[in-house]
């Protein structure tokens, strides 16, 4: 039976939408665990979709950055500087610097679900109502904690459009 593991060790809502989080990284890595570099890379049919590999890297990047919101409410400048930016010039997905392999990619999103887990155990129910600074808004704690599991499965439908396509006609990309 699927459900949300709720932790005797952090707040009860805090563990709830920790959870929610925590699965959909586990979705994503099961999603994802079998693709060649040509397939992590491929940019659908056209060439102008954004690869697993962008989406991958830019829900790291913004998980990252709620993190630190969580944290701090504020993201220290030595996180764009680690994560890169959240565009490029055109303001599209950054492509992840040096073509970084699968792994790479999965440990560095498992690196920040773990953050989130530290932040997690140090936050109570009354922490989650605090407001934090959101694109020129706000936005509470527990909002925040939602959004990184919802934007996650949200990228995930865009990795299984390209998961298809790939099937269908990206034998001819594979180097």
């Amino acid at each position: 039976m699927k459900d949300l593991f709720i932790r005797n060790d952090m707040a009860p809502t805090v563990s709830l939408l920790y959870s929610a989080v925590e699965e959909n990284s586990l979705r994503l890595a099961s999603i994802v665990s079998h693709m060649t570099h040509s397939e992590l890379y491929y940019k659908g049919r056209c060439q102008t979709k954004n690869s697993t590999a962008q989406l991958l890297h830019h829900i790291t990047n913004v998980d990252i950055r709620w993190v630190w919101r969580i944290k701090e409410n504020r993201i220290p400048d030595h996180i764009e500087q680690v994560y890169g930016p959240m565009s490029d010039e055109s303001g599209r997905l950054p492509e992840p610097e040096n073509q970084p392999g699968l792994d790479e990619l999965l440990k560095r999103h498992q690196h920040v679900v773990n953050e989130l887990k530290s932040v997690c155990y140090t936050l109570t129910e009354h922490d989650l109502h605090q407001p934090l600074s959101y694109d020129g808004d706000t936005a509470t704690v527990r909002w925040g904690i939602w959004h990184m599991a919802d934007h996650n499965r949200y990228h995930q439908a865009h990795i299984e459009v390209l998961k298809k396509e790939w099937k269908h006609d990206g034998a001819k990309y594979e180097c």
